[in-house]
Order: C-alpha cells, then sequence, then structure tokens
C-alpha cells in the first residue's frame, strides 16, 4: 500500500509539474502515452521489464499494438473549430476561430508600465531552455550549427524583417498582438503577407495563420495577471490535418518556451 501511494504522489507530482509548463491537451496526452508503451513494448521485446508487470514477450507485443493504435488514433483525431469566449482581447479581431491553441497565465506583483516594460525588453538570452529547445529543433530539420542567442529584445527581433513573423497591433497600452503565415511542417519561403489587413484577408489553400499576444491587466492592490495565448488556423481542411500532426508533436517544446517567456518578462518585471 505504501508503495502504490508513492507512486500514485509522485504521478500527481509529476502532473502538477508538467501541467505548469505543457497545458495537458488530450490529443497530446494521446500521442505521448502511444509513444511511451511503445518504446517500453520495444525494450521488453527484448527483456521484459518485469518491474513494470511486463513479464513475457508476449504481453510487450500486445503493449506495442497498443501503443501503436494509441498514436495513430491520437495523431489522426481532426480538432474541432473553437470559437473565441471570454472578455474581448484585441487578438479575437485577427482571429476569432481556430483549431489549435496553447494559453499560459500568471500573476506579477509590479505595475503595469513595469510589465509593458518588460515585454518589450525581454531577450532572447534571458531564455535558455528556449535557446536550448530551438536548437534541438533545428538539428531535428538538418540544422546542426546555430548563432548565439540574440541580444536584441525578442518583439524586436520577431517584427524585423526575415523573422517570419509580422505585427499585428503593437500600439495598445495593455496587449501585443503578432502573427504569421506559413506552412512551418515544410521547408519553403512563407507568402508575403506584411499587413494586419494582409494577415486577415489571406486565405490560399494550403498554409496555416498564427496569432498570439502578450496581454497584461491591472488586477490592484500592485498585482497584473499577465497571460500569452497562440492560436492556429488552417486555411483549408488538408492543411488543417497537416498542421494538426505537426503541432501535437512540437506542441510540448512550444509550450515550455512560451512559459518560460512568461516567466522570463515576470522576473524582469519584478526586478523593476
Amino acid at each position: 500500500m505504501v508503495r502504490i501511494a508513492l507512486i500514485l504522489l509522485v504521478c500527481l507530482a509529476t502532473t502538477v509539474f508538467v501541467n505548469h509548463y505543457i497545458p495537458l491537451q488530450a490529443a497530446v496526452i494521446a500521442l505521448y502515452l502511444g509513444l511511451g508503451a511503445m518504446a517500453v513494448a520495444a525494450v521488453s521485446l527484448v527483456k521484459p521489464l518485469r518491474f513494470l508487470g511486463i513479464r513475457r514477450r508476449a504481453v510487450a507485443a500486445v503493449l506495442l499494438a497498443i501503443g501503436v493504435a494509441v498514436a495513430i488514433a491520437a495523431i489522426s483525431w481532426t480538432a474541432p473549430m473553437i470559437h473565441a469566449s471570454g472578455p474581448h482581447q484585441r487578438l479575437d479581431d485577427f482571429m476569432a476561430s481556430y483549431s489549435f491553441y496553447e494559453r499560459h497565465e500568471t500573476r506579477v506583483k509590479a505595475t503595469p508600465q513595469q510589465v509593458a516594460r518588460a515585454v518589450r525588453e525581454v531577450r532572447f538570452s534571458d531564455i535558455p531552455v528556449a535557446t536550448l529547445l530551438m536548437r534541438i529543433r533545428g538539428m531535428a530539420s538538418g540544422r546542426f550549427s546555430a548563432p548565439p542567442p540574440s541580444t536584441r529584445p525578442i518583439l524586436a527581433v520577431m517584427s524585423g524583417p526575415g523573422s517570419g513573423f509580422l505585427v499585428l497591433d503593437a500600439g495598445r497600452p495593455d496587449e501585443y498582438v503578432g502573427g504569421m503565415v506559413g506552412r512551418p511542417w515544410a521547408s519553403g519561403p512563407p507568402p508575403h503577407v506584411a499587413t494586419p489587413e494582409g494577415f486577415l484577408a489571406f486565405s490560399t489553400p494550403g498554409y496555416v495563420k498564427v496569432a498570439f499576444n502578450i496581454r497584461w491587466v491591472d488586477e490592484g492592490n500592485g498585482y497584473v495577471r499577465v497571460s500569452t495565448e497562440t492560436r492556429c488556423i488552417g486555411t483549408d481542411a488538408e492543411s488543417r490535418k497537416v498542421f494538426g500532426r505537426y503541432w501535437r508533436v512540437i506542441y510540448p517544446g512550444s509550450a515550455i518556451i512560451r512559459r518560460a517567456w512568461l516567466d522570463a518578462i515576470v522576473t524582469l518585471a519584478e526586478g523593476g
């Protein structure tokens, strides 16, 4: 009983920790559970992992089949259309309906002005984990060398030419909105979309549109709630299907980067 209680406690603590950085989504959980089952089964086909209750290779073969089935179902699942709800934010004006998303938020003891300045000033060099994950992603794409992380503010880099991103709205005192249009699952130059109007009007099949924001709301008593949300939508059914497979694989890394970005903003704002 003690052993079972300890295992359950470790699982609960792990879930809470993971959910902080990677907000749990059903399809992503299913995909990685399936991949995990496949990995355990593959090892057990060579040498059964008895401490996991796998004492025969036949059991490992069944587990492998289940893992493959779960992973295929998860990566093939058709994402529903989601419609924005809750208090209006500027992000809604650029993408009110979407199929894929992630959202992170926290509270910081600072003034809205300090948060706004931190949003503008935080740099990639302030987020080592983001640099590491982007390098790993580059290596997976065949790029084994990478320049050192930029010491320029992240939003300045993303707003510059050649970044692949564009500014959708940077004029509000409490929210920054950016976006991009492209095929992140494939190589090749993105389409030429350089204005908010062009972003809204773009509908060429075969692409995905991404909009994201950083928003800060004064809650009073010296606290500000800071959030970042990313929304994605394919321009046709096929691109939604292809991007869905891509998204479920890269979602954990993407979520960690955005959470680390948010944490870096909080640290800089608290430093005042």
